[in-house]
């Protein structure tokens, strides 16, 4: 099984609480999240439009996401911090460590700059508890 995945949904994966836009696109992102953390190893490819979260989301459009320039953005900066490009196929378990390598605090304030989700804080705190564990396990 292969997902694909927008630059900035490596982040927003990590963080995802069980909200979203509609009943549909929550139950397809749960699914999608409780396999990458049955098997860390799936492979994730790179992708510039509608992945694998997208094809749920209520603001899709017949061929992009009526959001298309904001999320463009988004996915600019994440694919700068975290070292990604389009094309690139990587597991789960990749992501989590490029995650915790590239994306600092203030990288993610750089990089969700305009993200609707940013202001409630779950991603910041995931972030910061996934930084923690690291610091935890090496003292």
């Amino acid at each position: 099984m292969t997902f694909s995945f927008r630059p900035h949904h490596f982040l927003c994966t990590l963080g995802f609480q069980g909200k979203g836009y509609s009943p549909h696109f929550i139950e397809n992102y749960e699914k999608i999240v409780e396999a990458l953390q049955e098997n860390e190893e799936l492979s994730i490819e790179v992708v510039s439009s509608r992945d694998s979260i997208c094809g749920a989301c209520p603001h899709q459009g017949a061929q992009e996401c009526d959001r298309e320039e904001k999320i463009q953005g988004l996915d600019q900066r994440h694919s700068q911090i975290l070292g990604i490009k389009l094309g690139d196929r990587l597991s789960w378990r990749r992501g989590k460590e490029l995650l915790k390598k590239h994306m600092t605090v203030e990288a993610f304030h750089q990089a969700c700059a305009g993200c609707s989700w940013k202001s409630l804080g779950v991603c910041e705190k995931t972030l910061k508890d996934l930084h923690n564990r690291d610091q935890e396990a090496n003292a």
